[in-house]
């Protein structure tokens, strides 16, 4: 027990997660002041794609909840035991249940239901998107393929006939069912890629020689 709790405080003393609380009330601050706030981006269609901001701060909200997986320590932990990633798992879990939870706090009282949901599944695409990214180019850089994806969710959203597509998770409805099958699809890439820790791929890449 005690070594457990030694390993819990060092980790948050290691991650800065007081930064991460203070990253997160400056997002929430802008989604409560600025939520309604339309962001002009290239639109295929000629013009720019208003976009509410609060249909984007998900994303900020998943990069940060990601990115405290990152320390000056990662290439030490990525060798650490099992003890180690289960509270590296636990934190990774309580940072995105309390993302879900400021956003929805921030939105239930201004926003319906169906823009809540919106939001929720945008958190948890960007998160298993974010992990990808992490785990590619290390957990500094999980910023990488969510901001890549703004791109044609915002210059190809409309299709010839003006609606919606049918991928476009920011824009479609909350109860869309494709949309939440990105969501579950992103979030089990993130879990492998959580799960392909440096010395798994290794103990892998070993075993496919063996059997060649």
């Amino acid at each position: 027990m005690l070594d457990l709790r030694e390993t819990w405080i060092r980790y948050l003393q290691a991650h800065r997660f007081h930064g991460i609380a203070v990253a997160w009330a400056v997002v929430i601050a802008c989604d409560v002041a600025f939520g309604s706030a339309r962001l002009d981006f290239p639109f295929s269609g000629g013009g720019s794609s208003a976009t509410p901001l609060r249909h984007e701060i998900p994303l900020a909200l998943a990069v940060i909840a990601v990115g405290g997986l990152g320390s000056a320590m990662d290439s030490l932990e990525e060798a650490a035991a099992k003890g180690f990633r289960r509270v590296e798992i636990s934190c990774l879990v309580g940072a995105v249940s309390a993302a879900a939870v400021l956003l929805v706090a921030a939105e239930a009282l201004v926003s319906p239901m169906g823009t809540v949901l919106l939001l929720l599944r945008g958190l948890l695409i960007w998160v298993g998107l974010a992990l990808l990214s992490g785990r590619a180019w290390g957990w500094r850089f999980s910023w990488i393929l969510p901001l890549v994806t703004l791109f044609p969710l915002t210059y190809w959203q409309i299709d010839g006939l003006g609606r919606f597509r049918w991928w476009d998770w920011t824009d479609q409805p909350g109860f869309s069912i494709p949309c939440w099958g990105i969501a579950i699809g992103s979030m089990f890439a993130g879990g492998v890629a959580m799960a392909l820790t440096p010395w798994r791929v290794n103990r892998l890449r070993r075993a496919f020689q063996r059997n060649r």
